[in-house]
């Protein structure tokens, strides 16, 4: 203990008081002759006013109240600081004196219903006072066992410190203001249960208090109907982008949801096996049925294999019972597969351990009794993407994985056609997407293509080349290229890179002319033009490839120019399709890239020419094997090559799948919309609208469009619905999304005043709630491009010459919003308001990022608001809006405590 100064004013102080108490002199007279000591706006605590009193009034066996009055005198007068005096009332260790004690704590009884600080810089010292007090109390609880009153007395303050917020916020706050004192009086807490009954009233609050943290002053949890949007949405657009996203990543995606709307394991678990049920349903009969079923039986299982690592069954059996409400949409998808959805996906649940096999047979009990409905159980009486695909794709691998295929040529050759029968290949990269192997099978197909990569006589060998190739083209087609290693020196990246066109890879014709060789593209021609069977030996399949530009050049200008007859045309292009069907790809691709730079007049002839590369052989009664293989690989061709035409949006093309609608986009995104919120789901064809919409119209247009359609609704059901559904759309980018919500509409619709009357309740707080949903998915979408600096050297990033990062538009386009909020005149307005609903949405989702989000709030923001707003702000909100674990942060915090301390303080005596 550091030893008291002693001054010459302290000495005149206890004078004074040796005065008082011999005269008798009433409080009155002590405050006016206290005054001709103490300086004008000096405070007594800077002469341990405090101190010198209590040190008078416990002399003796007891406590002297006259000096006591002296020293509630002085508290009344903020002559001594509320934080002096329980700091001193702490130090009192004479338990022995039971009447001295218990006028102490009749003392501190009258002073606990008015303890603050006025704006002194006594905030922090006050929060260390109030647990030495609640220290203090715990060894009277433990050195005064034998008188009882004391225990009463020091059990009911105890429990006034414990129940009340503001002493809860500040016991928190003195916890790692002061940790060594917070140690020790967490081992006094122990001390004390041991020698308590445990039915005694206090051990609950001594229990808190041992153990007391922020997380003790909970916020309200908004509580939200079952079922929601969110995750069938976003399960919706986010895996219509990336269906071969892993596991774990979405698992990680989900528990960000599970910590923005406050949902239990089960809850989660429900929310997941629901929204990829309906998504499976929505896709009835498309091609992309296949996927959704695979993403439904296989990938939801291992989500929530991920999910609850650290749960028990119990969460994933309750999960199921909320799905059993749901008997109507079990009974649709029971009727349109044929079999019972629920015993295949427990099946799944079982094969995972996640239940157990009787946990599985009592909820197909009771799905039983709730359903009347009969099933086919013939063909489809089991789900063919869990029963066939797997197995099939488990096989696959496998068998790739052997690096000597030409001892196993013909099984190969066998394996990669059945892989092309009918819908078959659609059903293994289904299977591969929902296992998170596509990469892995990418990469086996790859090396498989590589071992063939020299042309030559033996039909098999071409033919496995062939069908590699077009299923690892289509397979970047549908997945990007991402798919592909960025490191890897084989055939297929580097024609994918150089050659390969689509809306994010556009190429110019002259771009892929530059790799041609004159030299080989004159002998291909020769040889298209002359039927000849074979090429030559010396060549490689890369040289055929990336020499077809040319040859499609050399033939469409030479029939522009009238040198060759469309009889001759199409007997080069027969050929060309005779060879292989690889051949047909990388002709389609320079011939839809030229046609994206001519004009219009001049299509007509390369639009031919596709079309014959378009054609398929025709139906053979009775096809051979390596017949019926031709007929299905260039079926995957013909799907390639209109995938190419529909990239470059040709004007000529028509088909139902194009990117761009007819209808306006404002229009498309309100059909989509409305549909959305009336339902309470997304489908499969309105998630394709929305990454259509992003693609021609940009995340800035988006969101400017989601903001409108939400303001527009009226009632909370559908606005929450409506949170939702925006948080899911904006996931189609979340991270640009977000950026211009911050940048650019947030600052339209708060300080523009033609659109600022749209700003009022009930849409002005969820659009608060949906903001701070926004940037908190976006930051963790950002996780691995952040460097986490503190917001003043952020603001610095400007000046640096280096590459904007997202992350950095991010964190700019955040400091930039909450600056403008700064700097927003005082008065009570719209924009207030949201400014404030905008901060208790950060508050209340408290997941990991939320300090480093909250770090980027001004301190005076906050206390203006504070000012503004006072009825609004809880200690709970404070407690959990400052960051306990920095100096600067425990400063604010005590600040803001005490100024709405002060406020409520104020409100009560203007009750009386």
């Amino acid at each position: 203990m550091v030893m008291e100064k002693t001054t010459s004013k302290t000495s005149s102080l206890q004078a004074l008081l040796l005065r008082a108490w011999r005269e008798r002199w009433t409080d009155l007279q002590w405050g006016i002759n206290i005054k001709t000591v103490l300086p004008r706006g000096v405070s007594g605590d800077v002469y341990n006013l405090a101190d010198c009193i209590l040190q008078q009034a416990v002399v003796g066996d007891g406590a002297n109240q006259l000096v006591l009055s002296y020293l509630r005198h002085s508290l009344s007068a903020q002559l001594v600081s509320h934080a002096a005096v329980l700091q001193r009332l702490s130090k009192y260790s004479q338990f022995g004196k039971v009447h001295c004690i218990t006028s102490l704590l009749e003392f501190l009884e009258g002073m606990l219903s008015g303890v603050t600080c006025f704006g002194k810089p006594e905030e922090t010292v006050l929060a260390t006072a109030v647990l030495s007090i609640a220290l203090w109390l715990l060894n009277i609880l433990h050195n005064c066992s034998e008188a009882a009153g004391l225990i009463q007395k020091a059990s009911e303050l105890l429990k006034i410190l414990l129940t009340d917020d503001f002493y809860i916020s500040m016991i928190c706050l003195a916890k790692y203001n002061d940790p060594e004192l917070f140690q020790e009086t967490s081992a006094k807490c122990t001390e004390v249960l041991s020698r308590l009954p445990e039915a005694d009233e206090v051990t609950k609050y001594v229990a808190k208090l041992e153990h007391i943290d922020i997380h003790m002053l909970c916020l309200p949890v908004n509580s939200e109907k079952w079922p929601g949007s969110l995750v069938q949405c976003w399960l919706e657009v986010n895996l219509m982008k990336k269906p071969d996203m892993d596991a774990s990543s979405l698992a990680d995606q989900l528990q960000i949801f599970q910590r923005l709307k406050g949902f239990s394991d089960s809850r989660l678990f429900a929310e997941l096996l629901r929204g990829s049920l309906l998504c499976f349903y929505n896709t009835n009969e498309s091609p992309h049925d296949s996927r959704w079923e695979a993403i439904t039986f296989l990938k939801v299982p291992h989500i929530i294999q991920e999910l609850a690592a650290k749960s028990d069954s119990a969460s994933v059996v309750n999960a199921i019972e909320l799905i059993l409400q749901h008997g109507p949409l079990l009974d649709l998808l029971d009727a349109k597969c044929s079999y019972s959805s629920l015993k295949y996906l427990l099946e799944e649940l079982v094969k995972l351990r996640l239940i157990s096999e009787p946990q599985a047979g009592h909820l197909l009990e009771i799905r039983k009794q709730s359903t009347s409905l009969k099933l086919d159980n013939g063909d489809r009486s089991k789900p063919r993407v869990v029963v066939c695909a797997e197995t099939t794709f488990s096989g696959i691998i496998n068998s790739l994985s052997t690096t000597e295929y030409h001892k196993v040529q013909e099984g190969m050759l066998g394996m990669f056609q059945q892989m092309l029968i009918a819908k078959n290949f659609q059903l293994i990269l289904a299977a591969a997407c929902s296992l998170g192997q596509l990469k892995t099978l990418v990469k086996r197909l790859i090396r498989f293509n590589e071992c063939f990569n020299f042309l030559s006589q033996d039909k098999a060998r071409i033919e496995q080349f062939d069908i590699s190739f077009v299923m690892l083209v289509s397979i970047v087609q549908n997945f990007g290229v991402e798919v592909l290693d960025t490191d890897d020196e084989s055939l297929i990246y580097e024609w994918v890179n150089e050659c390969l066109v689509d809306r994010h890879m556009q190429k110019s014709p002259t771009q892929l002319l530059q790799i041609s060789d004159p030299v080989i593209v004159e002998a291909l021609i020769k040889q298209f033009n002359s039927c000849e069977g074979d090429f030559k030996p010396n060549l490689k399949h890369k040289n055929v490839l990336f020499n077809m530009p040319g040859v499609m050049h050399e033939v469409l200008v030479a029939w522009e120019q009238g040198a060759l007859h469309p009889s001759d045309v199409k007997r080069i292009l027969d050929a060309v399709r005779g060879k292989m069907c690889c051949l047909a790809i990388a002709g389609a691709t320079y011939l839809c890239s030229y046609m994206r730079t001519v004009p219009q007049e001049n299509l007509l002839k390369p639009k031919n020419m596709v079309q014959q590369l378009l054609q398929v052989p025709p139906i053979i009664p009775n096809p051979t094997a390596e017949e019926a293989s031709l007929r299905d690989r260039w079926e995957l061709t013909s799907e390639i090559i209109r995938k190419i035409e529909r990239d470059i949006q040709l004007p000529t093309t028509k088909s139902s799948s194009n990117l761009m609608s007819r209808s306006p986009a404002t229009e498309c995104l309100h059909s989509t919309w409305n549909s959305a919120i009336t339902n309470g789901w997304l489908d499969y064809d309105s998630a394709r609208i929305l990454h259509c919409l992003l693609d021609t119209a940009g995340p800035k247009w988006l969101v400017n469009a989601v903001i409108h359609e939400l303001l527009k609704l009226r009632f909370r059901e559908q606005l929450q619905r409506a949170v939702d559904l925006a948080l899911a759309i904006f996931h189609v980018d979340i991270v640009a999304c977000t950026t211009e919500l911050l940048s650019h509409i947030l600052p339209q619709l708060l300080f523009v005043d033609v659109q600022s009357f749209r700003l009022v309740e009930p849409q002005l707080s969820f659009l608060a709630c949906l903001t701070s949903y926004c940037i908190y998915t976006a930051w963790d979408s950002v996780a691995n491009e952040r460097d986490d600096e503190p917001p003043m050297k952020m603001l610095r990033f400007e000046n640096v010459e280096e590459p904007v990062t997202p992350a950095k538009k991010l964190i700019r386009s955040l400091l930039q919003l909450f600056s403008t909020f700064e700097k927003m005149e005082g008065g009570i307005t719209p924009q207030t308001y949201f400014v404030y609903n905008l901060i208790k949405s950060l508050v209340e989702v408290k997941i990991q990022s939320a300090n480093a989000i909250l770090a980027y709030i001004s301190p005076s923001l906050i206390s203006g608001l504070l000012k503004t707003l006072p009825d609004l702000f809880s200690f709970p909100l404070l407690l959990h809006l400052h960051d306990v674990c920095t100096t600067t942060g425990r400063v604010n915090m005590a600040k803001d405590l005490c100024v709405l301390r002060n406020y409520q303080l104020k409100k009560c005596l203007r009750s009386y």
